[in-house]
This record gives C-alpha cells, structure tokens and sequence, in this order.
C-alpha cells in the first residue's frame, strides 16, 4: 500500500484548467500509450518507459511486484475512457514543472468502474509517467 502512496505523489495542488486541446491529445496518447504496457503485462517495460521521478521513486522490481499484487488480480481490461484531464504547475511533494493528471474511467474482467490515475510530466519535450494509482 506505501508503493502506491509514493506513486500518487502525494496528491495535487495548484491545478490549472485544462489546456488547449493539442496538449491534451498529446498527453493522453502519451499517457494510453504507456498503459497499453500495463494491459499486456509488459510491467519491466513500462518502468523502462516512465520518466525519470517515476524510476527515481521507485526500483523496477518493487513496481512488478506493486502491479502483480494490485492490477493482477483485476482481470484483463476491458474498457478505458478518459474521464478529466487536469493540469498543473505544481505539485505537494515534486518540483514544479507541467504536469497532466489525466483520470481514467476503466472496467476489467474481476473489477468494474475502477478509476486509474495517471499523472505526466514534461521532460526533454514529451509527457513522460511520473505516477500511476489505482482507486
């Protein structure tokens, strides 16, 4: 349960409203990218692939065994709509930067209307996963 604390970064503060629409298909192609990895169990790859503050909270083998606990058991995914997208400036415990929060509204096989959380920041130009929740 710590893991998936840490991986909510504590929750957000000073959000913005939702940006013009180009960054927001930016960041939630980005974002559903990255989540097909989860989709497949390509759970190695998706630690690979999430930025930098991601890798640095937490080691790839506590995030493969975090998703086998918690996603595992949910089944294989079935549908996925992205619900909100928020962005920030700053958030409680990280350094500023642009943020995207995007809210997910997700059914699995074991498991229906289950909120996935993604949060993306900008580095080097391109939204990269800082934090990832399931609620």
């Amino acid at each position: 349960m710590r893991l998936i604390a840490v991986l909510t970064l504590l929750g957000i503060a000073g959000a913005l409203p939702a940006a013009a629409e180009p960054a927001a298909e930016e960041a939630s192609a980005s974002g559903q990218k990255w989540l097909a990895l989860l989709d497949d169990q390509k759970y190695e790859e998706s630690w690979n692939q999430a930025g930098s503050m991601f890798r640095g909270e937490v080691t790839q083998e506590q995030w493969v065994a975090s998703l086998k606990h918690f996603r595992d058991p949910l089944g294989s995914m079935l549908s996925r709509a992205s619900a909100r997208i928020d962005f920030a400036k700053t958030l409680r415990g990280a350094p500023d930067g642009d943020y995207a929060i995007i809210h997910f509204t997700t059914s699995f096989k074991n498991k229906s209307d289950v909120t996935e959380r993604l949060t993306l920041v900008k580095e080097d130009g391109r939204w990269q996963v800082a934090a990832y929740a399931i609620h």
